[in-house]
């Protein structure tokens, strides 16, 4: 059961993610996802948040209250978090986040940090970037030379073994700080078998 996450900030254009969205068992707009969901031209099951970013809160007047979970400005989780955590436990079985690029660094911080979470998204796509988590055994079709950076989002060492990257990850044990900038995918397919631990992994969204 997938779940859709849509959150302010930079996203891509609906090309690119218009088949997650159709494919989508539940959309969930957090705070001013809202507007970008709506100018997709699809809308949301739910709307969660503040509405502390909303370009115009008059918005929320054509949507029935029951759609809506208003919180309030002071609390311990942001939008996006009480978002995936709805899903979550709706039943949905992974969590996509789109949008969420540019602006503050702190909030695309808060965005990354939810990967090292028990309900963590599987993919956040932002206007620059797609991310994915790559947990067990993980493989992606991708044009060859795709630039790749692999990061744990793990409190644990992670060990990993790899193929269809130049540099391949076999002998490597990452301990939380560690990582890898501008790998290339030398294959078409990527495969990595994560052995212990979890990573994400950047890639350019202009690339695939």
């Amino acid at each position: 059961m997938l779940g859709i996450v849509v959150t302010g900030g930079q996203a891509p254009s609906l090309g690119i993610i218009k088949n997650e969205l159709d494919d989508a068992d539940m959309i969930v707009a957090a705070d001013s996802g809202l507007d970008t969901l709506l100018s997709y031209g699809y809308e949301p099951d739910l709307i969660v948040g503040d509405m502390d970013s909303i370009s115009n809160r008059k918005i929320l007047e054509k949507f029935h209250r029951s759609k809506i979970l208003l919180y309030p400005e002071d609390k311990d989780y942001t939008d996006t978090e009480l978002a995936i955590n709805h899903l979550y436990e709706k039943g949905c079985t992974s969590v996509v986040v789109i949008g969420g690029g540019g602006g503050r660094l702190d909030h695309l911080i808060a965005i990354y940090s939810l990967f090292f979470r028990e309900r963590a998204p599987v993919r956040w796509i932002t206007d620059n970037e797609k991310i994915f988590l790559v947990k067990g055994s993980f493989c992606i079709n991708l044009k060859i030379n795709t630039v790749i950076s692999l990061f744990p989002v793990t409190g644990q060492l992670c060990s990993m073994t790899s193929s269809g990257l130049k540099w391949p990850l076999d002998e490597l044990e990452w301990n939380p700080g560690d990582g890898g900038i501008s790998n290339v995918s030398s294959e078409r397919t990527v495969k990595i078998d994560m052995k212990s631990g979890k990573l994400v992994m950047i890639i350019p969204l202009d690339d695939n």
